[in-house]
């Protein structure tokens, strides 16, 4: 009797520590130092090698609204008969300023060092759209290239 007391108490305290353990992700800890997230933008976009490319961004805007900090993470991905597989996943960050073109059109340039300049033309509050650098976004019919707000 007592040595089932003792695996059930020894149980439930390896429970009740790992319940109560706090994990942070990577990503989670670097926007934390960065202060609150002010927009987060997801979306599934076309994919050349894959049969699409998960996006998610979060925008950190500056006090005056012109542009700040952003965070993004790609996972391209594959379907099949046992679902959804994960093939690569990369997350980039960098600085990204708002702009207007000379059409009155709004739009976001990220930029990364590493991996070159996005744009994004902001369609509405809650939908910005994936374009080339002259604004222009891919002409090929039914292909989505729209993200979405976070509620």
């Amino acid at each position: 009797m007592s040595r089932k007391l003792f695996y059930f108490t020894a149980a439930a305290t390896l429970l009740t520590f790992g319940a109560c353990a706090q994990k942070q992700s990577p990503a989670s800890t670097s926007m934390a130092d960065r202060g609150s997230v002010d927009r987060v933008y997801s979306g599934v976009l076309p994919a050349a090698d894959a049969d699409g490319v998960r996006y998610t961004v979060l925008l950190d805007y500056d006090d005056d609204g012109n542009g700040g900090d952003y965070d993004m993470v790609e996972t391209y991905f594959m379907t099949d008969s046992t679902g959804v597989n994960d093939i690569a996943s990369f997350a980039s960050e960098g600085d990204f300023t708002v702009g207007t073109s000379d059409s009155g059109q709004k739009y976001l340039k990220f930029d990364n060092d590493g991996a070159g300049q996005m744009f994004f033309v902001v369609d509405t509050d809650s939908t910005i759209t994936l374009t080339d650098a002259s604004l222009t976004p891919a002409a090929t019919p039914g292909m989505n290239y729209t993200l979405k707000a976070a509620k």
